[in-house]
């Protein structure tokens, strides 16, 4: 009975916060929302592929490490601070590069990015927390459980997806960009990320004011990619404003549409409004192809049509749905 509580208990803490962090997380992404199946994806990969095939590698090296030295710390430092920062920061990295390959007309703008890594390393971090839960529960009950949650689920909740939203913001780089930037940054996102996880796991061998100091250098780096992801808010805003002028002009879309659709807080309204109104399935299909629109604008005025040869077709037939729409009273 005991196991089966410990199993349940440490599933519930474990990922329970995680799948919330996510779910606030896709909230910063107003404008041009993400398919829901996609979002799960990653995160189910970062659960239980990246996860999974992490601890076996991992759990390879220590082993060999071990019988090449006979030394059990030598082990465990080299597992923390050179298999995990490589093998862990690769196998999440190969969800959103699986974006990009084969996702690509989702990967819009450089929030898209940050969001999906995020997502791979929350669904990694709710595995990895139900992992150390159960070992806390199992060593001491339930107040060795909860002190473990604390730890895990608030000391260093974000840590695993502000070190994928590293590499997540490399790809989105790539995506919209030419030139040598293009292909040289995914190599820095993802070695920005393998580098300070990295730092983080030396210093939790280092002692515990090391421990401190990389807790409060997680949150910083933390705090530093909130803060970006509220700047690229603010962006993708612009965007929508500078690329959604011309379907006014064009007939596309009202002066009342253009106004809710740039706004952060007229999208809220409207959304609402048509909730209260029985259409907010057509609503926001509405607003979720106007953010569609604009996107695809941007990247062709970025990249150019040599670049981007489906995007003028893809911009007539969002005009041509998002004009539909609008003559339905969608408000």
């Amino acid at each position: 009975m005991d196991l089966l509580i410990g199993i349940l208990l440490a599933a519930f803490l474990g990922i329970v916060p995680m799948a919330l962090y996510a779910a606030v997380f896709t909230w910063f992404d107003p404008y041009e929302k993400e398919p829901l199946w996609l979002m799960l994806a990653v995160f189910g990969w970062g659960a239980i592929v990246a996860a999974g095939s992490a601890f076996i590698l991992n759990t390879l090296f220590g082993i060999s490490v071990f019988a090449f030295t006979g030394s059990e710390t030598a082990a465990n430092v080299g597992a923390a601070v050179i298999s995990a920062p490589v093998v862990e920061e690769t196998v999440k990295g190969a969800a959103v590069l699986a974006v990009y390959l084969y996702v690509r007309h989702e990967f819009d703008s450089l929030l898209d990015g940050v969001l999906y890594g995020s997502l791979v390393g929350f669904g990694f971090a709710a595995t990895e927390n139900v992992n150390y839960i159960f070992s806390g529960f199992s060593a001491g009950g339930l107040e060795t459980a909860l002190l473990v949650t604390a730890i895990r689920a608030i000391g260093i909740a974000f840590l695993h997806a502000t070190l994928t939203a590293c590499t997540g913001l490399g790809f989105a780089v790539m995506r919209l960009n030419s030139g040598a930037l293009r292909f040289a940054a995914p190599l820095i996102g993802y070695g920005a990320a393998v580098f300070f996880h990295a730092a983080h796991n030396l210093m939790a061998t280092l002692g515990e004011l090391f421990c401190l100091l990389g807790l409060a250098l997680d949150w910083i780096g933390f705090l530093g990619l909130f803060a970006f992801i509220l700047f690229l808010v603010w962006h993708e805003g612009r965007v929508m404003r500078d690329y959604l002028s011309e379907e006014v002009a064009l007939g596309v879309i009202t002066p009342e549409h253009y106004r809710a659709a740039g706004s952060l807080f007229g999208q809220f309204a409207a959304r609402w409004g048509a909730l209260f109104g029985g259409s907010w399935r057509r609503s926001g299909r509405f607003y979720d192809l106007l953010g569609e629109l604009a996107f695809k604008k941007y990247q062709l005025a970025r990249r150019g049509a040599h670049k981007e040869p489906n995007a003028p077709a893809a911009i007539a037939r969002l005009r041509t749905e998002i004009a539909a729409l609008g003559r339905s009273g969608v408000a």
